[in-house]
């Protein structure tokens, strides 16, 4: 189901759904390293990326809000984040710092792997395998919109499960490496119809962006 034209009201409701379904999500795990806390930072961070993206970019979501797919521009994946909403995620100081670290890397490989005269989305799928079909029914859904408004997609993830079910949905693997120093093993995929005639990239050598510590977990400040 295309999200579009949400409310405030159906953005918190959908915010709140997810959230407990995702705090073992690999992502959200690295965003935000205490556990006490990730729930309410995952709610948060849906609260202003939903409104950030709303009639904007591409979302889609299952019928029971388990599941969310973004496909956003590859022009503003990376960009300023401003207003209330993204005042009340930068609170979370090290959790913010590292979700603007994630994407200016994202940002970064597909620049590299896309090319310049294709349009282009970043994919992410917010789920873990408990939902599996609804991810794969999701995903169909996605490769329907990229094949009808001719874009690619470029697919990243922090787990190699889902790498099976993305390369026989067209999917190919155009980098696959460690992330920075961290435990995740990032992988970035890309569809695009024209695969044959027009591929995507492959990187055989590719210096990613890094850190040498990994800053330490502060809590969230309160008013």
């Amino acid at each position: 189901m295309l999200l579009n034209n949400l409310s405030g009201k159906e953005i918190k409701e959908i915010s709140a759904s997810l959230a407990p379904k995702l705090i073992s999500h690999p992502a959200f795990m690295f965003y935000c390293k205490s556990g006490k806390d990730r729930q309410k930072f995952i709610e948060d961070y849906f609260n202003y990326f939903l409104h950030k993206w709303n009639k904007k970019e591409i979302v889609l979501i299952n019928e029971n809000r388990d599941v969310l797919i973004s496909l956003i521009d590859i022009e503003t994946y990376h960009s300023k984040d401003s207003g209330l909403g993204a005042a009340k995620l930068k609170r979370y100081k090290n959790p913010y710092a590292n979700i603007s670290f994630h994407q200016g890397n994202v940002s970064y490989l597909a620049n590299i792997i896309a090319p310049a005269h294709i349009k282009t989305k970043i994919m992410t799928a917010y789920s873990t395998l408990a939902y599996a079909n609804e991810v794969d029914r999701l995903v169909d859904e996605a490769i329907k919109l990229a094949q009808d408004n001719d874009f690619m997609i470029v697919y990243e993830t922090f787990s190699k499960k889902s790498n099976e079910m993305m390369s026989k949905k067209g999917f190919e693997i155009a980098y696959e490496k460690q992330f920075s120093v961290t435990q995740y093993f990032e992988t970035v995929m890309t569809y695009y119809k024209r695969d044959s005639s027009q591929p995507a990239k492959l990187i055989e050598e590719f210096k990613p962006i890094s850190i040498t510590k990994e800053p330490e977990e502060t809590q969230e400040k309160t008013d």
